[in-house]
């Protein structure tokens, strides 16, 4: 649901129960546009983190709260001036957007109860942290906004705090609570105004306070009407369909308790106080509070973030050894190209030999090839003689001989290379986590493309492969890079077990096991596992963006490890092949964690 308006109703109702007549006891500001206010209660002692970035505006609760700086910064001493010790009254919405007010009582310099209000901002680029009086004016913000910066509000100490209409949007709810015929009028509302030609999922985004794109795209998805129509194209019948579908997700998101965090391999992906049906592709866990819910969405989204930023460190450095290798087989293939005329050289040379008898110095010298039975031209230096000419034709021929084979032998090595780089590539897209990270930076500091400072610490890093279970018998194991490929196919498996592979790319080794036969003999399986294991090789492989893959397959027995080859590295004689699609949601495959 993204961070919207029904994320928020739901946090304010968590920060209500929890909050109320609590004392706030230490403000930090850690961060650039972050406030961590540490609140105790009977209830208990919550780190509430306010974050006014533009990129991340939040608010949750933190498990630890980070060190404070060594000198708080202004907005943060304002804040202990004001509210340090204060208790808090109230937490509430406005409307449906992305605002949330904390009422807080404190003692003035006077020793008189006082009462200021905390508003938290979290929409995008207005996203801001204000104190307030009672009465509306501000005390000061985390950000200030001047009439330069911005036309619509100016945020500042002795500006007046106001909502400006153009923040605010039409509210799903009249007057706090789900009404049918309002929600019809607003929505038939939009279609009569909305001159614009995009699609339904934006307008409702657009128009509707506190309504996120994920959202809208479950309301449409609910009201099983196209999502690339414009509000002009809908009909009657559509209109109440999109109708329905909304009430729908608001009555599910009133009575729902818990809260849906999605997540897919590398982590989670997106969290909901309701399921949502348009994220059913996604497995899922529940949290009992909001608060604690995004506390693990995003600890999660950093780590994915984190991985992100090394694992694309990486994969620029390796595409650097990669294109300066390629640049190096562009120069080398012109060498070949200027090596392709010595056999010429070589006759020119034997033919100047033999008919040296009966040539003279000068600038050329026709002869009888006696290889095409044709007459020659060959070129002389007039300042040697017809045998020094020979010799000089023979040392360019062995000197053209030798730039071929030396060059030859640099192409195929450096081919091998690329090969193997294009290969660590693919594992660091498909890498999901630092351990994954990890072995490919060992594996590539081994091999001596990174220092090896840190090896040892890399070393003690293990990555977890990828375990599926397909029909509650067969074990499908999928390795991420060579260290996964090397233990799968020579450690999990065993003699019988069926092996898979993208022929002749980069990919990950697929073994099967089974449960119920036996290892020592030739057990067959049944076409559809085949075709779940083709898919899962061809999914993990260079061409996964391709229709149709060809894939090796064979028994782990026929496996051999080459003498000097990489690790992960198998030869094989013995084999078969199918034609796989990378396409794995036709499967229903059990993650075993």
């Amino acid at each position: 649901m993204a961070y919207d308006g029904f994320c928020i109703g739901k946090i304010v109702k968590e920060y209500k129960e929890l909050l109320v007549d609590a004392k706030i006891s230490k403000i930090i500001e850690p961060a650039s546009h972050e406030v961590i206010l540490v609140i105790k209660s009977y209830k208990g002692s919550f780190n509430i983190l306010c974050s006014a970035n533009p990129a991340v505006p939040y608010t949750f609760v933190v498990e630890d709260k980070p060190e404070a700086p060594m000198q708080a910064p202004m907005f943060c001493m304002v804040l202990r001036k004001y509210i340090l010790n204060g208790k808090i009254l109230d937490v509430y919405q406005t409307g449906n957007e992305r605002i949330i007010t904390f009422d807080i009582e404190h003692m003035n310099e006077m020793g008189d109860k006082s009462v200021k209000k905390l508003i938290l901002e979290l929409m995008g680029k207005y996203s801001n942290v204000i104190l307030v009086e009672e009465d509306g004016t501000i005390i000061d913000s985390i950000k200030h906004v001047n009439a330069i910066t911005s036309s619509i509000r100016e945020v500042g100490p002795g500006k007046k705090y106001f909502v400006p209409d153009e923040i605010t949007r039409i509210s799903p709810y009249n007057e706090g609570k789900i009404d049918e015929a309002y929600l019809k009028d607003k929505l038939i509302y939009i279609k009569d105004n909305n001159k614009s030609n995009s699609n339904i999922v934006n307008v409702i985004a657009k128009e509707f306070e506190g309504v996120s794109k994920v959202t809208a795209k479950e309301i449409v998805k609910r009201s099983e009407i196209d999502s690339l129509l414009t509000f002009a194209d809908l009909n009657e019948e559509s209109l109440n369909d999109l109708l329905k579908g909304f009430i729908s997700l608001l009555k599910d998101m009133e009575n729902e308790e818990l809260v849906y965090l999605y997540k897919d391999d590398a982590g989670f992906v997106e969290y909901t106080n309701t399921p949502y049906e348009s994220l059913e592709d996604y497995s899922y866990v529940t949290e009992n509070r909001m608060i604690f819910a995004l506390s693990k969405f995003y600890k999660s989204k950093q780590v994915r973030t984190t991985n992100n930023q090394k694992s694309g460190e990486l994969a620029r450095f390796v595409k650097n050894i990669l294109e300066k290798d390629k640049n190096k087989m562009l120069l080398w293939e012109n060498d070949l190209k200027d090596c392709e005329n010595k056999e010429e050289l070589k006759i020119k040379g034997e033919l100047l030999k033999a008919y040296a008898y009966s040539l003279t110095k000068g600038k050329e010298a026709k002869v009888l090839n006696y290889y095409t039975n044709e007459e020659e031209i060959i070129e002389l230096d007039e300042r040697l003689t017809i045998i020094e000419n020979s010799n000089k034709y023979f040392k360019l021929y062995n000197k053209a001989k030798r730039c071929e084979n030396a060059v030859t032998e640099l192409m195929l090595k450096t081919e091998d290379e690329i090969d193997y780089l294009e290969e660590i590539l693919l594992f660091l897209s498909l890498a999901e986590n630092a351990s994954d990270i990890d072995e490919i930076k060992a594996e590539l500091s081994q091999k001596g493309y990174l220092r090896k400072k840190n090896i040892k610490t890399l070393k003690k890093t293990k990555s977890k492969i990828k375990h599926y279970l397909y029909k509650d018998n067969y074990h499908i194991y999928v390795g991420k890079n060579n260290v996964q490929n090397e233990e799968i196919s020579f450690k999990k498996a065993v003699g019988n077990d069926w092996w898979f592979h993208a022929k002749g790319i980069p990919g990950s080794h697929v073994i099967v096991k089974s449960d119920s036969d036996n290892p020592a003999t030739e057990w067959d399986m049944p076409d559809d596992v085949f075709e779940v294991a083709g898919a899962l090789a061809a999914a993990n492989s260079k061409h996964s963006d391709m229709t149709k893959v060809e894939i090796d397959y064979t028994r782990k027995k026929h496996l051999k490890r080459p003498a000097d080859g990489n690790m992960g590295m198998v030869i094989y004689h013995t084999n078969y092949s199918l034609v796989a699609s990378p396409d794995l949601s036709r499967f229903e495959l059990t993650t075993i964690s």
